[in-house]
């Protein structure tokens, strides 16, 4: 049986389109809710899905800041 691969090399740019390909297909999905469609509850899922997998992405990142003199972060 096949095995997912636990670390993968993606730069900033890497990740910058894949958030960006995401929010394109929440909006997507947004639109068929909105007209009322008959999938609008699948749909109202599939953003939900799509929400978590970005706050995955977003609690990865590693946000540093600049350190002044005193070695406190300059916000």
């Amino acid at each position: 049986m096949a095995k997912y691969r636990e670390h993968f090399t993606l730069d900033p740019h890497d990740i910058d389109r894949i958030e960006r390909a995401i929010r394109f297909e929440i909006s997507q999905h947004a639109q068929h809710v909105h007209a009322e469609d008959p999938d609008a509850q699948r749909s109202h899922g599939e953003i939900r899905a799509l929400n978590d997998l970005l706050a995955k992405i977003f609690h990865q990142k590693v946000f540093y800041s600049q350190v002044n003199r005193t070695g406190v972060p300059g916000g």
